[in-house]
């Protein structure tokens, strides 16, 4: 079986933390989002995969290269203009002979492919929507299903009084190469405002399969910062790189330690770090690889990706901090993004 990620995206909501970086290529937990995805289909035995790429697509390409790392036959289809979810889709029309997946490569869960392919055979269905149940589904399109399962309705992002369901498309598809008659080539087309309405409309065989796996889909900042206290809290299934040291606490290679510093669990600290004396991080919070933290600076809920420096009594708390970010001593931050260096 074959799959198709798709990481073209903008990722717009995620600003800025997406002005220099591929969305799929933020980290969660110190890896790129997009390594939750393959190695969903690596578990999978899905070992031949397409990536759509348009916004720094050249990140993605040097990360997944041919895919070896991830033991995947991986190739890219890079578009010079957006051209939605459908309409990348069609370009890799020839690429898929049999029934295949189309994910997004940010969504991360631990959701059972196989089920959901086997559903999918068992109803006979041209398309398969995976479908959560939530509360918050104005965000998301939304279904509604028969007592066969079959999708009546489905709104992409519905208005207050088309809101008729609280199932809502959590952007997994499972489709025939029939699909592709439905999608028109060489123009932008989008599967959840044009080809799934379509096809519910027409009747034809469109099921919802219901997951009750874990899924989020890191569409924004509040988001972000959930999914990577789901996964410390072990919500997720997601094994934390690193040597748990104590419950809670992992820490990478290398890294210094004062035997002054205070560390709160769950906590992930990455390669090459050096936490200096009487330094206190606060649960919730994870550094990426050499990061420096300096004498009696405080943490609390922070998100910091590679190369980040905290100068000394500097305090953080509930703040996303971007590779190279730097922090003057004694300044206080509480809820912020910072992206570059602030001055002293």
């Amino acid at each position: 079986m074959r799959a198709m990620l798709l990481a073209a995206g903008l990722g717009t909501r995620l600003r800025p933390l997406t002005d220099r970086v591929s969305k799929s290529m933020i980290p969660v937990i110190n890896k790129p989002s997009l390594f939750y995805s393959l190695n969903l289909l690596r578990k999978s035995r899905i070992n031949e995969v397409v990536i759509n790429l348009y916004h720094q697509g050249s990140q993605i390409k040097d990360y997944v290269k041919g895919g070896e790392k991830f033991n995947m036959q991986v190739l890219y289809s890079e578009e010079d203009s957006l051209m939605g979810t459908a309409g990348g889709l069609k370009k890799m029309e020839s690429y898929f002979t049999d029934t295949f997946l189309v994910l997004s490569a940010d969504g991360i869960t631990d959701f059972n492919i196989h089920q959901a392919v086997q559903f999918h055979k068992q109803k006979v269905a041209l398309a398969t929507v995976v479908l959560k149940k939530t509360k918050e589904k104005f965000r998301y399109g939304v279904a509604l299903r028969n007592k066969e399962e079959k999708i009546t309705q489905f709104v992409e992002k519905p208005s207050w009084g088309d809101a008729f369901s609280d199932e809502i498309n959590a952007g997994i598809y499972i489709f025939e190469p029939d699909i592709f008659s439905y999608i028109p080539a060489g123009e932008p087309y989008d599967l959840g405002h044009q080809v799934l309405p379509s096809l519910v409309k027409r009747g034809e065989a469109v099921y919802g399969y219901l997951m009750d796996d874990y899924w989020i889909d890191m569409g924004n900042l509040a988001d972000y910062m959930k999914v990577q206290r789901d996964i410390l809290k072990g919500k997720t299934g997601i094994k934390i790189s690193g040597r748990e040291i104590k419950k809670g606490i992992w820490i990478g290679e290398n890294a210094q330690i004062s035997k002054s510093a205070s560390l709160e669990p769950p906590v992930v600290i990455g390669n090459n770090c050096r936490i200096k004396e009487k330094v206190r991080i606060g649960k919730y919070t994870t550094l990426g690889d050499r990061v420096t933290i300096k004498k009696e600076a405080r943490l609390e809920k922070c998100i910091l990706w590679d190369d980040v420096l905290i100068e000394e009594k500097a305090y953080l708390d509930n703040c996303i901090l971007t590779h190279f970010a730097r922090i003057p001593p004694e300044l206080s931050v509480t809820g912020g993004v910072v992206t570059h260096r602030i001055p002293s």
